[in-house]
């Protein structure tokens, strides 16, 4: 075994049974997919496979997330939290994670006397640009009729440039009109033609995410200076 990985299973602290809790969490929005718990040998097939592995209680043997449903969480790392005794994998999931077809297995919150059912925890602001790509790669893969993403990127790039020009141009007229919901509708324009454009050059948005990210705490002007010409 590699010995980043036995660095990091040395960090885990198991409990009487031998186990731990483990929470999966979807790497690219945040939010909490599900909950189980793993023995060593878990996290080792984990580490070796890059596939979710826990161990299961109630039938005592190990197991892969999705060997049965497909539901699969491919494993980008591991993280062990400050004492030890949870582990955290941050995953890229594939379908929902819940065996109730639930998107994650936190779907029910408590609402004045009730529970209420949703899909699970809510996305934050910023991850509503991810879902919004998805669905635009999605479009392009399913070509489902009347989809106006697929019409833009049929048109091709000459089409895609045009209407982000043109929602870029009705943002800059609606900034300093004073109107909150106008911008904001506007603003929301111009994100949208401009994920269709990424998606059409083959740029994940993650990677405007990542180097919006290796710019905190640079200096705008020393960044901009700093790009090859």
């Amino acid at each position: 075994m590699a010995t980043e990985a036995q660095t990091l299973l040395a960090a885990v602290t198991f409990d009487g049974g031998g186990l731990v809790p483990v929470i999966a969490q979807e790497a690219a929005t945040g939010q909490v997919r599900m909950f189980a718990w793993a023995n060593r040998e878990a996290l080792e097939k984990t580490l070796a496979t890059r596939k979710a592995h826990f161990w299961s209680r109630s039938r005592g043997k190990l197991w892969m997330k999705g060997e049965e449903s497909g539901n699969t969480l491919a494993v980008r790392a591991l993280r062990v939290d400050c004492d030890g005794d949870v582990v955290l994998y941050t995953v890229d999931p594939e379908g929902p994670s819940c065996h109730t077809g639930a998107t994650s297995c936190f779907f029910r919150a408590g609402e004045h006397d009730s529970l209420v059912v949703d899909d699970g925890p809510p996305d934050p602001p910023a991850v509503i640009v991810t879902r919004v790509a998805e669905v635009i790669a999605q479009r392009r893969k399913e070509r489902p009729e009347r989809s106006y993403v697929v019409s833009l990127l049929d048109k091709g790039f000459a089409k895609i440039n045009e209407k982000i020009s043109e929602e870029a141009g009705e943002l800059v007229e609606a900034l300093p009109q004073g109107d909150a919901t106008h911008t904001a509708h506007e603003a929301a324009d111009l994100l949208f033609h401009m994920l269709v454009g990424l998606e059409a050059a083959g740029v994940p948005v993650e990677r405007v995410f990542n180097e919006l990210g290796r710019r905190f705490g640079v200096s705008g002007i020393d960044e901009k200076a700093s790009r090859k010409k």
